[in-house]
């Protein structure tokens, strides 16, 4: 854990080790066997190395056997190193999804716990920024749901993962993709988050919003030239929330740029 990191070829002969570990039936080896993995996988090399000697020591359809460990520090152990695998690049996240993943992490984002929801979120937001596949994966899980439930309902800090995992779905879904959120009430949720102070959650629902827009348009050329998300949208509040937005003298630049993307789409210009 400490800072910088040694060597990771100094330290990957411990995976044989850990790899065992993980299946002792005493709680504080499995934490500390569980921890030291989520370490080990905090990867930011090329190619993401570390996690694909995570992957290759065997250890990733027990780390989500795990998601379900009565303890909570072995839950939350397990559930941080396979947050960490899942950022890595397409192929590793689907060695997590092929072991059950999403079947183990939609009970979680029910958990008492704040940290556990984040976590879950987190690990979540990085399938969905995924392939089409995997976003399918997600839906097949029915994880959306738990996830409006979330953006809906649970403290801000909650609302942000939430909010990641279902803004990459609307950018790297496909247009059906794109309509099943809309159908489970994506436009409401991210539309009553543009009211928080925190800038990075409203920039996180406004990309969402305009990308669910853009396929809106598109589906709309293809029938009536009538954009019905956009509808959903107005009547969400959006562009009420946008003008007080934009009232305000401390609101960050970047929000300032995709609330006008947003707007473009009420101004009768979206087909530029």
């Amino acid at each position: 854990r400490h800072k910088p990191a040694p060597d990771f070829e100094l330290v990957r002969p411990a995976l044989f080790a850990l790899a065992k570990l993980i299946y002792c039936k005493d709680d504080e080896v499995l934490v500390n066997s569980c921890w030291a993995l989520s370490y080990l996988s905090d990867d930011g090399t090329p190619g993401n190395k570390k996690i694909q000697a995570i992957i290759e020591s065997g250890v990733c359809r027990r780390l989500v056997e795990l998601l379900t460990h009565k303890n909570d520090r072995v839950l939350i152990a397990a559930l941080r190193c396979v947050g960490n695998i899942v950022t890595g690049d397409e192929l590793q996240t689907q060695v997590i999804i092929n072991c059950s993943a999403l079947a183990g992490l939609r009970p979680l984002l029910s958990h008492p716990k704040k940290s556990v929801l984040k976590e879950a979120c987190w690990a979540i937001s990085n399938i969905t920024a995924g392939n089409h596949g995997q976003i399918e994966a997600v839906k097949d899980a029915d994880v959306i749901p738990s996830l409006v439930r979330l953006l809906r309902d649970a403290e801000i800090d909650v609302k942000k993962e939430a909010a990641w995992a279902i803004s990459n779905a609307t950018a790297r879904g496909t247009d059906e993709q794109v309509r099943y959120l809309v159908r489970q009430s994506v436009i409401p949720a991210l539309s009553q988050l543009l009211v928080t102070r925190d800038a990075r959650v409203v920039k996180v629902a406004l990309e969402g919003i305009e990308n669910i827009l853009r396929v809106g348009a598109k589906l709309s050329s293809r029938v009536d030239g009538f954009n019905k998300y956009a509808e959903q949208v107005e009547a969400s509040g959006v562009l009420d929330a946008i003008e007080l937005l934009n009232m305000q003298a401390d609101t960050d630049e970047e929000v300032h740029n995709l609330a006008a993307k947003v707007c473009v789409y009420f101004d009768g210009s979206e087909d530029e």
